[in-house]
């Protein structure tokens, strides 16, 4: 029976990626089963806004959106990163198409706050087209745009990858970052359930952007994935971690699933 990953690759990490990962994938699905990606792209952002000479502003670690912040992540997510996402995977003998929240509306949004302008959060996801793409062979290469009811919503890749995830009941969830995984003390550690993800962050050995990473990871377990997966995109092989599917990094499944 074919199973679903959802993969959510973050911006900070496409330049570094080991290409390993793209042999990866094809496995995945020369086995019948299907992928859908997920992309970043914070640090191509900052880096227009910086050229366009727009002052950042963040509340709580989110980008505060103008109209111009907004146009340049149209711009930037939806266009010249989705196109470098999407042209690494068609060199790499993979069919991707790329979209965003908007196409078809996927992805719905409503707006957070006034103060954070076109800041979003996922409020449906409509998973037809992206259902039709995979079980078809492609690859649907997603960026965190959000069709909202007064215009596009700029939403956090993380967010918008989960919320993915959960509504088309992925089996599993992989979010490829910039370190081997969760580090608890000294080391990072092979395999966790989620009541020791919670007692990480709730004693502060899980802190910063580890956070949000790890509450996903417990929110899609408790809805029924089968295992979610944090680890490094520069090194595929990641010796020092073993977990399930022949992937490498932190293996976070339930107790039922392992």
């Amino acid at each position: 029976m074919s199973r679903l990953k959802v993969v959510k690759l973050g911006g900070s990490t496409f330049d570094e990626l080991d290409p390993a990962f793209f042999e990866e994938w094809r496995g995945w699905l020369a086995k019948g089963n299907e992928l859908i990606v997920v992309h970043g792209g914070g640090p191509a952002l900052s880096a227009y806004c910086e050229d366009a000479k727009i002052d950042p502003a963040f509340h709580r670690g989110i980008r505060v959106t103008t109209d111009e912040v907004l146009k340049g992540a149209e711009r930037v997510l939806a266009g010249e990163m989705q196109t470098r996402v999407v042209r690494s995977f068609i060199e790499q003998n993979l069919l991707a198409v790329g979209l965003s929240g908007v196409d078809a509306g996927i992805m719905r949004g409503r707006q957070l706050e006034k103060r954070l302008g076109a800041v979003g959060d996922v409020e449906a996801v409509d998973g037809r087209l992206l259902r039709t793409l995979t079980s078809n062979g492609y690859i649907p290469v997603v960026t965190s745009l959000l069709f909202g009811t007064t215009g596009t919503l700029n939403c956090n890749g993380d967010a918008c990858a989960v919320a993915l995830a959960e509504a088309l009941e992925a089996d599993v969830f992989e979010l490829i970052t910039d370190v081997p995984g969760v580090r608890i003390g000294d080391s990072f550690r092979s395999k966790m359930t989620p009541a020791a993800l919670i007692d990480g962050i709730e004693n502060g050995e899980i802190n910063g952007g580890m956070i949000p990473k790890c509450e996903a990871a417990v929110q899609l377990l408790a809805r029924g994935a089968e295992e979610v997966v944090i680890r490094s995109g520069k090194d595929a092989g990641d010796s020092g971690t073993t977990v399930k599917e022949g992937n490498h990094g932190t293996s976070i499944a339930n107790i039922s699933a392992s």
